[in-house]
Parts: structure tokens; C-alpha cells; sequence
């Protein structure tokens, strides 16, 4: 991998992971677009340990509080509508939002991610994923005056998230866009929805990560540890920027740059693919 190459990937990787325009997609059009080898498996997992890192490092008080106070069942506290949850609630939310993708997401990225795996599709599902943006905007305003916090959250809720979450296997699917979506239809505010959405995060980025892993050590791909190495540190750092200056954006601002991006992206994407690029 050339030094560019490997910037460039992880910081693609470091800003689509959280933002709902979809970080296994833009990885399939960056290599498109640079007609640039593929990067293999170990450098995947080495960026999605990045974002891991990110992830965890913004949202550490919530998971000391959890990891500490579960065995007394202390309170977590969610800085958003609700204010604080107990420890075990916020646990069993968080399972309830991994289930699916644990027990669905093998199976459909196993049946059906091959088909997908390219600029066309990807194009197409961006599109899609506009779509889905506005009309979690538009229900978003409906709900507002009632929209309630993580603490007000039903188990059921949570499995319903996840579930929505197994979309995400697809390239071109925004697995933050989706669960963010879902959260806001099921009653949560933009902020509670969008943090939600970040915890679900960490044991699906950790999940992606593993199985990224085994399937390069099963691979024959030459590994280049310096360039993981990068790339994990780069995807990091910018995956850290990215979920605080989403959060902030989401607290008093909207979906809508995100809608046009997709859209614009994706219909560029189809017309060029059309047109024999």
C-alpha cells in the first residue's frame, strides 16, 4: 500500500464510521475511484480497531460507570434527555441491540454482501439511504414535542434497533444512519437516538473487527503491520473528531447535509457506473 493509499483509507474509514453515509461503502468507491489494490483484511480490521478506539475513548465515563456500578446496579449517567439510567438497564439495552446482529448478520452478509459489493450497488443503496434519512427527519419532527430519553427505553425497543442495525451489512447502508433512524421513530430524541446508536456501536465495530481478523489470518495476504499500524492510529483520531462534532450537530441541527450528500453521492455514482466509468 502506498502512503496515500493508506491516509486516505483511514481517514475515510475514521469519518464514514459514525456519520450515517456508510463506511463500508465509501471503502468500496474509494478503491474504485483510485483503481487502487485492495487493501486486505488485516488493514480492515486494523481501522475498525481505530474506530473502536474512538469510540470507546469519547464515550468512557458511560462505559466505566457501566463495567463499575453493575454489580451494585448504580446509575450511568446519559447526558441527553433522560439523565441517568441504572447500570443493569443499560446493560440489557445494549444486548438487546447486539442480539440480532449477532444472530442475523452472518447469514445475510454470508447470502447476500457478495451481490452488493460494488460501485452500482453501493450507489443505489446510498441513494437508498438518503431516502430513509428524510423520512427520519420529517418523523422526527412529529415526535418531538414527545420524544423522550435512553433511561424511558423498553428492551423491546432496543432488540427493534438492533434489528434495524442488521440492515447495515450491506454497503451503502449507514449502520449509524438506520439505528439513529430507528431510535427517532420509536419515540427518542435526535440526541438520545444518535448516542444510543454510538453505544451499539462498540460491540458491533468490536464484532466487525474480530471477524475481519479471522478471516485475514485464514487469508494468504502479506501483512503489513506499519501500514495497520497508521491506519489504525489515523481512523482514531478522526473517528474521535467525528462523533463529538456529531453529537454537537445533532443537539440543535439536522439530517439534511447528510440526505444531500447521500443523494448527490449516489445518483453521481449510478450515472457514472452507467456511463461505462
Amino acid at each position: 500500500m502506498s502512503f496515500i493509499q493508506i491516509i486516505v483509507l483511514a481517514v475515510v474509514q475514521g469519518i464514514t464510521e459514525f456519520l450515517p453515509i456508510s463506511s463500508s461503502g465509501h471503502l468500496i468507491l474509494g478503491s474504485w475511484l483510485f483503481n487502487w489494490p485492495d487493501q486486505g483484511l488485516f488493514f480492515d480490521a486494523a481501522v475498525h480497531v481505530g474506530t473502536l478506539v474512538a469510540v470507546l475513548i469519547y464515550f468512557r465515563r458511560e462505559w466505566i460507570q457501566l463495567a463499575t456500578g453493575l454489580a451494585a446496579n448504580q446509575l450511568v449517567e446519559i447526558d441527553d434527555v433522560g439523565g441517568s439510567i441504572r447500570s443493569r438497564a443499560l446493560a440489557i439495552l445494549i444486548v438487546a441491540g447486539t442480539v440480532p446482529l449477532v444472530v442475523f448478520g452472518p447469514f445475510i452478509k454470508d447470502a447476500l454482501e457478495s451481490d452488493f459489493r460494488d460501485p452500482t450497488a453501493v450507489g443505489w443503496l446510498l441513494i437508498g439511504t438518503a431516502l430513509a434519512l428524510t423520512v427520519g427527519e420529517l418523523f422526527s419532527r412529529k415526535v418531538h414535542k414527545r420524544a423522550y430519553g435512553i433511561d424511558a427505553m423498553k428492551t423491546p425497543q432496543g432488540f427493534t434497533v438492533g434489528l434495524i442495525q442488521t440492515l447495515a451489512v450491506f454497503p451503502g447502508i449507514s449502520r449509524s444512519g438506520v439505528t439513529m433512524i430507528a431510535g427517532m421513530a420509536l419515540g427518542l430524541s435526535r440526541e438520545s437516538a444518535a448516542r444510543f446508536s454510538m453505544l451499539l456501536a462498540t460491540p458491533a465495530i468490536a464484532g466487525a473487527g474480530v471477524l475481519l481478523a479471522m478471516d485475514a489470518l485464514d487469508s494468504t495476504e502479506n501483512v503489513d503491520i506499519g501500514a495497520a499500524v497508521l491506519g489504525a492510529i489515523i481512523s482514531a483520531i478522526t473517528a474521535y473528531f467525528v462523533i463529538a462534532g456529531l453529537m454537537r450537530l445533532l443537539r440543535n441541527g439536522s439530517f439534511r447535509p447528510f440526505i444531500v450528500y447521500c443523494a448527490v453521492a449516489g445518483v453521481a455514482v449510478v450515472i457514472a457506473r452507467a456511463a461505462g466509468a
